[in-house]
Formats: structure tokens, sequence, C-alpha cells
């Protein structure tokens, strides 16, 4: 891997690489002087504090899909508790028009009772007003079912959504952070050569 080299140099270690020196603009690394080195080391560093910077601003970015994570998930759960509202309101009506039903059918009951001479009429009334209740609670128990599933497509549309954005999201920070990730390894490997050369 690596062995000693009979260089000649005014102090430092004798053991070097294996490999030639390094060449930093057109000049090996050997021939610079203190100050282009520290010029080089001050400029390596300068991109280290850049990518840093950089792997803050990508932070921030993580930041900012996790925000719209938890925001599409408010919504989605908004959506599902509303469908949940939907369906108790269906149920409350059902068991109001079952209530009126009874308390229709418990009037009829009553009044032929009461009203021996008026039966056929008195029964027409009360079919007709049943008849009318009934109609009007189909109405609206069709009303409702088409909200519902009006309001499922929607959810399941903001769903598919949802699941686009954060793959797609999620593949270009991994990407991005990545190739940060072998630059920085990249810049680190040639700082620790050019340091480990002086």
């Amino acid at each position: 891997m690596a062995g000693k080299k009979g260089k000649k140099k005014k102090s430092g270690k004798k053991r070097k690489s294996a490999k030639g020196p390094a060449i930093i603009d057109g000049i090996s690394t050997e021939e610079m002087s203190k100050e282009q080195l520290e010029q080089h080391i001050h400029r390596l560093r300068e991109e280290m504090e850049r990518e840093r910077e950089e792997r803050n601003y990508f932070q921030l970015e993580r930041d900012k899909i996790n925000t719209f994570w938890e925001i599409t998930k408010r919504q989605l759960d908004e959506g599902k508790a509303l469908l949940r509202n939907k369906d108790r309101e269906m149920e409350d009506m059902e068991e109001r028009h079952q209530v009126e039903i009874k308390v229709y059918k418990q009037k009829v009951k009553h009044l032929l009772y009461e009203h021996q001479n008026n039966i056929t009429e008195l029964k027409a009334d009360g079919t007709l007003t049943l008849k009318l209740e009934q109609d009007e609670h189909r109405g609206k128990e069709s009303d409702l079912r088409k909200d519902k599933r009006s309001l499922k497509i929607q959810l399941k549309e903001l769903e598919l959504s949802h699941e686009d954005v954060i793959k797609n999201l999620k593949k270009q920070h991994d990407e991005m952070i990545t190739a940060l990730r072998q630059d920085s390894e990249r810049h680190a490997k040639e700082l620790q050569a050019s340091t480990r050369r002086r």
C-alpha cells in the first residue's frame, strides 16, 4: 500500500505514499511554497464550509418535506373525519326517520280507534303522510350517499397525490444527499492527502 521514499525534505515524516505528489493548479505539492499550500488548504476549508451550508440547506428541504407530509396527513385525517360525520349524520337521520314512522303509525292507529266512522279517509291521509315522509327520507338519503361517494373519491385522489409527491421528493432528496456525500468525501480525501504530503 504505502512505502518509503528517499526524497529529501527539510523536515517532516519520511513515510510517503507510493503515488507521485499531488498536482494542484499545474504545480506539484512538493514544489509549492508554504504560502501556496496554505492558500490551497484555505480554499479547501472554504469548500468544506460551503458544503456544510449545502448540508444545512438540504436539512431545511427535508424539514419542508416533513411539514408538507404533516399538512397532507392532516388533510387526509380531516377528509376521513368528514366521512365519519356523514356516516353519523345518515345514521341519525335514519333513527329520526324510524321514530317519525313509529309516531305516525301510532297516530294513525289512535285516529282509527277514535274515529271509526272516518277510517277510510284517515287511513288515506296517514298513508299519504307516511309516503311523503318516506319520499323525503329517500331523497335526503340519496343526497348523503352521493356526498359520501364524492368525498371518498376526493380522499382517494388526495392519498394518491400525496404518495406520488412524497415519493418524488424523497427520491430527489436522496439523490442530492448522495451527491453531497460523495463530493464531501472527495474533498476530504484531497485535503487529507495534501496535509499528509506536507
